[in-house]
């Protein structure tokens, strides 16, 4: 089906929901389970790194540490570039394409001998997923009606936010029964069952009206600073945020950045179109993006070094204590894309955003040295869950209302780029709060509950004030 068409709504809420064909069920629940296992190896590498960095004596967990970043880096780093070229090339050859190299990826990783192909194998994972995600969602959207592409986007990015959710739970389990090798492992067979079966169900689209010729000069610029920037952020906390390489790093990334505006405002073909986020919906809700997914990905790593630190938990006691958030998370997500095709993102991301806040303030009344899961743990988990999956699937898709098909993807690796970015960022400040201190006290879990609570309520507030009430058109 061609990309072509757009998303011309009325003003007024249709309440009947136009008919989704199964092969375009069947063509998302492909594109939803390629995402969440890109996902699921943003965080579940943080869980192993202790039993991997053991396997791999002879390298230091500094150099080691690269394979963390790696892939965060070039995750981010190319996602941008990976959305133009799907658009222009075709999106079914590039996800392909993608989800293929991650394969390999996973392969590398998963039987490395030595430290040096595990990296590398890690960054070829991101590199393979940069490829697959924009073009992903880009490549079934078509396939949905204008009343159902809400679910359609809600739906994919459920899938994609319980991956990097449910990783350090399941990660948890997996190393503790067979090794950290199946971390990687677990990633061959769901790849295989995406190509196959994607032959059969991904339909080939291109967006019209793509300018020939691409900004030669725009690319390497955006790529570089983003990798910079992205680079700056992981390492900050490592190298130290004075160090040469990360003055470097933030130096190089305050520098190409005007000049990559300038160029993608003035050249015909940019690599990203800064003129639609002149549109109100995409970017309050770019906006609000940066800031759940600061908090969104850092949560995953709190809870396990709070119940291990300072309750006492094992590693695999731990990963089931979070579990429920998971699965309440992937479950009003599920349930979000439907109500948000009722009553659009704007209330839901709202209210869902109220509940993260509470769960925090709840932390650093209720929570003490002394464990006590069912009065005081389970309830934040879940709540938290319920108002993640809220909010974090229909941003997505207010992202996307009223945006042209041409440029799904390219909206949506600019979107996924920054919430990537905006999640490294995240984990950077934490372990920033965190320290280095072992074990680490109480009091600091204190003030990333407060930090977490602050950057809760933006998200509300931008999309309550800011979002349009009624549907625009780029």
């Amino acid at each position: 089906m061609s990309g072509s068409t757009t998303l011309n709504r009325p003003a007024r809420r249709s309440t009947g929901l136009e008919p989704v064909p199964l092969e375009s069920w069947l063509a998302l629940s492909l594109a939803a389970l390629a995402f969440s296992i890109v996902m699921f190896n943003v965080t579940g590498t943080n869980i192993a790194f202790a039993s991997i960095a053991h396997t791999f004596d002879d390298a230091s967990r500094t150099s080691l540490s690269w394979a963390l970043s790696g892939y965060s880096i070039t995750l981010a780093t190319f996602m941008v570039l990976a959305g133009r070229m799907a658009d222009r090339l075709g999106r079914r050859m590039v996800f392909f394409t993608g989800i293929s190299v991650f394969l390999v990826g996973s392969l590398i990783s998963a039987s490395a001998p030595v430290a040096p192909a595990f990296i590398a194998g890690r960054v070829i994972q991101g590199l393979g997923g940069s490829l697959a995600v924009p073009s992903s969602l880009a490549l079934v959207l078509p396939g949905f009606p204008a009343s159902r592409r809400t679910t359609a986007v809600a739906t994919w990015t459920a899938c994609g936010s319980t991956g990097a959710a449910i990783a350090p739970s399941l990660s948890a389990f997996i190393v503790h029964g067979f090794g950290w090798r199946y971390v990687y492992l677990i990633s061959i067979p769901i790849v295989t069952v995406v190509l196959v079966a994607g032959r059969r169900w991904l339909i080939e689209s291109r967006a019209d009206d793509v300018p020939d010729r691409i900004d030669l000069l725009g690319v390497p610029m955006g790529t570089i600073a983003i990798g910079l920037l992205a680079l700056a952020i992981v390492q900050g906390p490592k190298w130290g945020w004075t160090s040469t390489p990360i003055m470097f790093c933030i130096v190089g990334t305050a520098t190409l950045i005007p000049m990559f505006v300038v160029r993608s405002l003035r050249h015909p073909a940019p690599l990203l179109n800064l003129r639609l986020f002149k549109v109100r919906n995409v970017w309050t809700a770019s906006v609000a993006n940066i800031f759940l997914s600061m908090m969104g990905q850092s949560i995953w790593l709190v809870w396990p070094l709070f119940l291990t630190g300072i309750w006492g938990y094992s590693l695999l006691e731990a990963g089931l204590a979070i579990t429920p958030g998971p699965i309440c998370s992937a479950t009003t997500g599920l349930i979000s894309g439907r109500l948000a095709d009722r009553y659009g993102p704007r209330l839901l991301i709202s209210i869902g955003s109220l509940f993260p806040i509470f769960v925090m303030l709840w932390m650093t009344i209720r929570f003490t040295t002394e464990p006590a899961y069912w009065t005081t743990f389970f309830p934040a988990v879940a709540c938290f869950g319920i108002g993640f999956g809220m909010t974090y699937s229909p941003l997505n898709s207010a992202a996307l209302e009223g945006v042209s098909a041409n440029v799904y993807g390219e909206v949506n690796a600019a979107f996924n780029t920054v919430r990537n970015l905006a999640g490294g960022l995240g984990v950077a400040i934490v372990v920033a709060i965190l320290g280095d201190r072992e074990p680490i006290p109480f009091a600091v879990f204190d003030r990333v509950f407060y930090l977490f609570a602050f950057l809760s309520a933006v998200p509300a507030l931008v999309i309550y004030l800011f979002y349009p009430r009624h549907r625009s058109t780029a």
